[in-house]
Formats: structure tokens, sequence, C-alpha cells
């Protein structure tokens, strides 16, 4: 019955061949929005899992489940787009406190703003000053991001490095470093399926009109909306931070997907490929 259903749409919407996988109809029979829906049916059918676009790195044995305030600092930005490390930063701490775990703070961008660039670019912290700005924040996590590259427009790219430092072990406790460029069309379909599995806000009726949220149309906005781009980004660098599953993405170690792998349920977890570890003596690698 659902089968006969979905024919029947795609009858309507002009596309002549639905069944074959391989059909490519170019004589004009088919119309775009036919080709669309088919497009669509065909991704949510077939996810397999890919191998990761960022690597990871967590100090062996330290538990983020000890952690109740997190200091957000600003990002570097090196990108040309003199707003990617505002917009980034608001995005990550964001992400963050929709996890729940504990609580996000945010610096503002004063004197600690050179700190982060001083963090990535000398190579190395100053372990007093860290002490320092955890106690007057009563952070046990400082948490600091570096924009690498950034270009918003279709298909959109974003650079990121990520880094947690624990203030008490004076070290890296995690980071995260990845490129997410969405002109990979397997990177693409991962960002449209983070929006549509989503709950979709329901409507607000106002006398006879129907006001519909913009979160309604997330998955078709997702790569030409910065900011719903920017947050996907966020939610996946976020998660592997925190050492959590990022869905389609394959665990550490584990080999490349199978055929049966292939057809793996849409949103499997995993998370990606461990990154060389900084040094132990608070130097950042």
């Amino acid at each position: 019955m659902r089968r006969a259903a979905v024919a029947l749409a795609l009858s309507v919407a002009g596309c002549c061949c639905w069944a074959d996988p391989n059909c490519d109809d170019r004589s004009g029979h088919g119309t775009r929005a036919g080709h669309g829906l088919l497009d669509r049916l065909r991704a949510r059918r077939i996810a397999p899992l890919q191998p990761p676009t960022f690597s990871q790195y967590h100090l062996p044995g330290y538990q983020w489940a000890n952690v109740d305030r997190v200091l957000v600092l600003p990002f570097l930005n090196e990108s040309q787009h003199t707003r990617a490390g505002e917009e980034v930063r608001a995005a990550f701490a964001s992400q963050l406190q929709r996890l729940g775990r504990f609580e996000v703070v945010s610096a503002a961008p004063d004197e600690r703003d050179p700190f982060a660039a001083q963090i990535h670019r000398g190579g190395k912290f100053d372990e007093l000053a860290m002490l320092a700005l955890a106690k007057r924040t009563s952070a046990d996590v400082i948490a600091h991001g570096i924009v690498t590259h950034y270009s918003p427009y279709p298909r959109p790219r974003l650079g990121l490095i990520l880094q947690a430092v624990g203030p008490a072990e004076a070290k890296v406790v995690a980071s995260v470093d990845g490129m997410w460029d969405t002109t990979d069309a397997a990177l693409a379909e991962r960002c449209r399926t983070y929006y549509r599995q989503r709950a979709k806000p329901k409507p607000a009726f106002v006398r006879n009109h129907s006001i519909v949220s913009d979160d309604a149309f997330s998955e078709e906005l997702a790569l030409d909306s910065p900011a719903l781009f920017q947050r996907w980004v966020c939610f996946e660098a976020g998660n592997a931070l925190l050492e959590l599953p990022v869905p389609g993405v394959l665990s550490p170690g584990a080999n490349l997907p199978t055929a049966a792998q292939n057809g793996a349920p849409n949103g499997a977890p995993g998370a990606p490929q461990p990154a060389v570890p900084p040094a132990t003596d608070g130097n950042v690698k």
C-alpha cells in the first residue's frame, strides 16, 4: 500500500522511472520536482557509513561526567569573513547548552581574545593564566576554537579546530580538527539528514492563517543558510569533542564500510578517527 502511494505521488509529479534505480531520464518526460522527490527517497533508503572528515583526541581517563561548567573563549578567525569567528562561537556555545550536561559561559571578547590566539599560534599556553581564568569564572574546562576556513556560499565549507583545556590537569583534554566541505555529496547529504531527522515544529494558527517556523524548511535550506550549516558543523564537532557518537560516521579504528554496511539504517552512530595527541606538558601540537 505504501509503495503504491509513493508510485502515485511520483506519477502525479511527472516522474516516469521511479522504480528503476539506474534511471536517468533526460528525455524531458520527467519533471524536476519528480526527480527531486526520487533523489530524496533514494537517499533515505541508502545511508552508508562514511569515513570521518575530522580527527579527534581525548586525554586517556578524562571524564566529562565530572565537568559542571565550561568557559567558551572567543574563537580565532583566520578566514576572509570578519564575523565567522563570532558566529561559529555562538553556534558552538548554543550546541553545548542544548546538551544540558553542564553550564556554558561565553567570555566577552576582551583581553581573553588574544589568549586564544596565543594558544593556537604559539603552540602552548600559560598555565598560571589558565588557572587564574578558571578561578575567576569557576570553570572546570576552558574551550576555544579556530575558524581556519569559511565559505558560506553554496556549497558551504567550514574548517574548524576545537580544543578543550583542563585547568586542573594543565593539559589539552580533548581536541577536534577538521574540514566540513559540502562539495562532497555524501557530506552534504549528512547535513540534510541531520535536519531531516529533527522534530519539525507544528505551525501556529492565527485566525485563518498558518504561520510556519523557519525550522520547518531546515532540510531544504541546510546548504543555503549559513546559520543552519554552522549549527550542523558545531553539532558534529561538539559531539566529537565530548566523545559522543556522530551519526553516520565510522567509529574509531573501524574499517571502510562493506556492501552490507552500506545498507545500514540512516543515522547509524559512529565517531571520528583519533588524532595524534598533544604533548602531555601542556604544549598543543
